[in-house]
């Protein structure tokens, strides 16, 4: 699903974590604030050890069209 700012904003509000799928070097210039990173590679495996069950996920990544 994709989602816009204010989903993202409202998401959150409720308790969503931003998961950043971006390469390590753009995440270290630039990321949501709070936001948590697993390369793309990973995201699989480390969000089912890591992340919490319970709260919803916001995957962010960017749109290379």
């Amino acid at each position: 699903m994709v989602v816009d700012h204010a989903d993202v904003l409202r998401l959150v509000a409720g308790g969503a974590v931003v998961v950043d799928v971006l390469p390590a070097r753009e995440y270290e210039r630039s990321h949501i604030r709070g936001a948590v990173h697993f390369p793309l590679a990973r995201v699989i495996a480390d969000a089912r050890l890591r992340l919490p069950h319970e709260a919803p996920i916001v995957v962010y990544c960017r749109d290379t069209l």
